[in-house]
């Protein structure tokens, strides 16, 4: 069981394959095991390496609340001491909120930037919408959650023909550490506008990508991340909702490397002018 010590507490972490390193970072109330997909396959390009976050999984559990700093530390420390230089940094929902304050405060340390599913600018509308869901999870635990949340982040069609996936999230779901998941569903409320004010900051080549049906992670919100971060590119995945990197690795897989591809061609490119 790899676990890597760092002043913070230990970060578990799993990796496969050789090549340029290619780092993904999991949602709130997920871990690891969710870029299952994404290892099987990007490993045989890239060194990809899967890590839980702060107060999920094997990773140390801290007493809240929680920050964006923390996060981007434990990133920091766990690329330090796995010897990386450069990376590619794929985030997806709260990991992408994580993965834009990385590249806010370590653009040096970073090839390229994936930011998928992730939210940004919410609405107050949207915003008291997900506080309560916070309060209410803090009120009679998040057991009440989970179902509500399955059937926004997957298809219909899907939670039909893979009931063993999806079995295997709300497991993840119904494991969680009570008092971590809560700090952390908190940050995850809040941090949106932290991050918004500094977006434009961001000039790494940075993919935007979510589902078109994503009622939380909207396609309005990626489209404002897209329009802040110049040069940006976007992609809208018709019919799926938010649990992208699941339900369609086929066209998230490919989207990654295609983006890397491309922008290592860019880098080639610089270097011969």
């Amino acid at each position: 069981m790899p676990i890597f010590p760092y002043d913070q507490g230990t970060i578990y972490y799993e990796e496969k394959g050789m090549g340029e390193p290619l780092v993904f970072i999991h949602g709130v109330g997920l871990d690891h095991a969710m870029w299952e997909q994404q290892v099987n396959q990007l490993s045989n390009e890239y060194r990809v390496i899967v890590y839980d976050m702060v107060g999920h999984g094997g990773s140390s559990h801290p007493p809240g609340p929680y920050s964006l700093s923390q996060f981007v530390e434990q990133l920091t420390a766990l690329i330090d001491g796995l010897g990386l230089d450069k990376i590619h940094l794929v985030g997806f929902s709260m990991g992408g909120m994580v993965a834009q304050a990385f590249a806010q405060a370590h653009k040096e340390r970073m090839k390229t930037l994936t930011i998928m599913n992730a939210v940004a600018n919410r609405s107050e509308e949207q915003r008291q919408a997900i506080l309560a869901r916070v309060e209410e999870v803090g009120t009679t635990g998040p057991e009440a959650t989970i179902e509500p949340a399955i059937q926004r982040w997957f298809t219909p069609e899907y939670r039909y023909a893979q009931d063993g996936t999806v079995g295997r999230i709300r497991r993840r779901l119904q494991t969680n550490n009570p008092t971590s998941y809560i700090v952390a569903y908190r940050l995850f409320a809040t941090a949106d506008q932290e991050l918004w004010k500094k977006l434009d900051q961001i000039d790494i080549p940075t993919l935007v990508i979510t589902g078109e049906d994503d009622i939380g992670s909207t396609p309005e919100m990626a489209q404002q991340i897209h329009e802040k971060i110049a040069g940006s590119e976007l992609v809208i995945v018709p019919a799926m909702r938010h649990m992208l990197p699941v339900e369609r690795p086929d066209i998230v897989n490919e989207a990654i490397h295609s983006f890397i591809r491309k922008n290592s061609s860019s880098e080639v490119k610089e270097m011969q002018t």
